[in-house]
């Protein structure tokens, strides 16, 4: 039979939930705390202007107070910047447009009070702390090319609100299609006024393609830091405390009599015991029957207290730089030690990087295209053909992997522009500087009369048992009409028996 029709109504279709994919991470669970946080979103929405200048108020204040941020921002400049990273050209006029640079990177700020390895360091300080810095291509009174550094708080949205224009975000303008266009740069004076994008740099690490400012490398870290200064104050303060209170008098009663006081110390000595202590040396003390006087042992700080301390700071070095290379490398050898080296290595050449495309490449094109147009540079078609020479790259065991890297070399596995670049050197100038040495050292043969032996790798050799060098040590070819027979090498006495 044909089921008859009903009036009811169906149930509808229970709505979609969250942990209905499968996924546990988002299951409701009782015994985890709920987590305050937006909706999926740019991450323009995510960090507000007030959001971004309440950590860098933060960060700065640990710079300042914090031992470990202080640690953490140090090493980071120190082993990234160092004393700077420099350029190294290649086109024809390689060393003209390298002096000049070279000379313009002594004072190469509007202030004149920075070099441009300083500036590096200055810069890459500031966007690791503050999430971003910043620098414009400016010019000086007599119209030379300067660089003016620009912090993170200088650039933000005009004030009042009202002088905002279409697609600003926290002081950078964006244009129809997502593009940069400019910035808005707070003057001393409370006003602000327009850089275009193409005269300012800004460094900054990225992480989110949506973002428009920086984000400090501290924020992720800093509740971890702010506890462990505060737990580290107050286990202070506790052993401070026990360690003041260093005997116990016990006692039917809470009071001391002047006898006691006495023999304590509380008192000046008047006589009696006072006395007998001053002409014997050290304290005798009488205590009465139910009294005793015992010593206070303080366990603070407690090595449940310690591993307790270096767990908060393991948290803090999380994702920046490894806990063994910051602040405690005694508890890793071997492999994990030379694991942590190469992270740290790792982060150190990434902020390299950017340095090198954030400013250090725009810097040349400014300055050395600044001179080619005025004329006090050649024009060359290759003048913007530059790689960057950044310092020695941190390693744990210098000698090993120098005898690796030459092994590498003369296998062909890597060139030897690549090798003097892990030194933080420069191929060409250091082989111009050996062949100057070399040089030297043949002339100074020649004038002394002595075997190059003696003055260059004089290992095992005895004075007398090599031939001077020949005042002409080079034979053309073509002008030698001696035979083959008839020639005898330097260090070959010509009267022993062949």
């Amino acid at each position: 039979m044909p089921r008859k029709p009903t009036t009811k109504s169906k149930k509808p279709l229970p709505a979609k939930k969250a942990n209905m994919g499968g996924w546990s991470m988002n299951n409701f669970s009782t015994t985890r705390a709920q987590l305050f946080a937006p909706v999926a979103q740019d991450q323009r929405r995510d960090l507000s202007p007030r959001d971004r200048v309440e950590m860098m108020r933060r960060t700065r204040w640990g710079d300042r107070n914090s031992g470990i941020v202080r640690q953490i921002l140090g090493d980071l400049t120190q082993y990234a910047i160092g004393d700077g990273i420099r350029p190294q050209s290649h086109c024809k006029n390689a060393k003209l447009y390298e002096q000049y640079f070279h000379d313009w990177s002594r004072k190469c700020d509007i202030t004149n009070r920075f070099s441009f390895a300083q500036a590096q360091s200055i810069l890459l300080r500031s966007a690791a702390r503050d999430g971003d810095s910043f620098a414009i291509k400016v010019r000086n009174a007599s119209g030379d090319p300067k660089l003016q550094l620009v912090e993170a708080h200088r650039v933000g949205n005009p004030v009042p609100p009202e002088k905002e224009v279409p697609g600003m975000h926290d002081g950078m303008i964006f244009g129809a299609y997502g593009e940069l266009v400019g910035f808005n740069v707070y003057k001393s004076d409370g006003s602000s006024r327009t850089v275009y994008a193409n005269a300012m740099m800004q460094i900054v690490d990225m992480e989110y393609a949506s973002g428009a400012r920086g984000t400090s490398i501290l924020a992720a870290s800093w509740n971890d830091i702010q506890d462990e200064m505060e737990i580290l104050a107050m286990e202070k303060i506790g052993v401070k405390a026990s360690s003041d209170v260093s005997l116990v008098l016990n006692k039917k009663e809470g009071v001391i009599d002047e006898n006691m006081a006495f023999e304590l110390g509380a008192l000046p000595p008047s006589g009696g015991l006072g006395n007998m202590a001053v002409q014997m040396g050290g304290k005798i003390l009488a205590l009465d029957v139910g009294e005793s006087l015992t010593s206070l042992q303080s366990n603070r700080p407690s090595p449940t207290f310690t591993g307790f301390l270096k767990s908060i700071q393991q948290d803090i070095s999380r994702g920046i730089l490894p806990y063994s290379f910051v602040t405690d490398s005694s508890g890793n050898t071997g492999p994990g030690l030379r694991l942590d080296i190469a992270k740290a290595d790792r982060t150190f050449q990434k902020w390299q990087n950017l340095i090198i495309e954030q400013l250090c490449i725009p810097s040349w094109g400014y300055v050395i295209g600044d001179a080619i147009a005025n004329g006090d540079l050649p024009d060359d078609p290759e003048w913007n053909k530059v790689s960057w020479t950044t310092p020695k790259r941190v390693t744990v065991d210098a000698g090993r992997e120098a005898a690796n890297d030459r092994a590498d070399m003369e296998l062909g596995l890597i060139s030897m522009s690549e090798l003097y670049a892990q030194r933080g050197l420069d191929f060409r100038s250091e082989m111009a500087k050996r062949a100057e040495d070399m040089s030297f050292i043949v002339n100074l043969a020649k004038t002394t009369g002595i075997p190059v032996e003696m003055l260059y790798k004089p290992t095992n050799i005895q004075p007398g048992t090599l031939a001077p060098l020949a005042p002409n040590a080079y034979v053309d070819s073509e002008a030698d009409t001696s035979s083959v027979d008839a020639l005898i090498d330097q260090n070959e006495d010509p009267n022993s028996a062949s």
